[in-house]
């Protein structure tokens, strides 16, 4: 009887640890899918968060931020803030987040343009590349970055 709840007891415990390991990951964010990296970026003083998979966009998001390159991001929209780029109510598919040198002027404007012509920016133009927009900040964890985010 003893062993029963003494087993009982650790199957227990490691099932809470675990439940609050996710509830963290949810609540706090944790590395990008596929071991990517968050990063803030500044369009004439508005800022939104990215989430970046690509080893290479990574490196030259690192570099943008350094100055060494004039690269802008440029990613596939998708409704919803995808757990990181808080307040704004789109984000950038991670997986099709790259940093380019030029694109069609279309998908050109800023964050706040795109929140408000939201319907717009998915259905008809579907990806964003603001032109001016430039690589401020890095982090694991898109919380780490909330702060540079204003509210709209």
């Amino acid at each position: 009887m003893r062993r029963v709840f003494i087993s009982a007891f650790i199957a227990s415990a490691v099932v809470s640890i675990l439940a609050l390991f996710l509830l963290a990951t949810h609540l706090f964010g944790g590395a990008g899918p596929g071991g990517g990296k968050y990063f803030l970026v500044d369009v004439s003083g508005e800022r939104f968060i990215i989430n970046v998979t690509d080893e290479e966009t990574i490196k030259l998001a690192r570099d943008n931020m350094k100055g060494l390159n004039n690269l802008f991001p440029m990613g596939e929209l998708e409704r919803g803030d995808g757990g990181f780029n808080r307040p704004w109510s789109w984000h950038l598919r991670p997986d099709t987040v790259r940093m380019v040198e030029f694109s069609i002027e279309l998908c050109d404007g800023r964050p706040s343009y795109v929140e408000s012509e939201l319907d717009y920016w998915i259905d008809t133009v579907k990806s964003y590349c603001p032109w001016s927009g430039r690589i401020v900040a890095e982090a694991d964890n898109p919380a780490e970055l909330q702060a540079g985010v204003p509210n709209k």
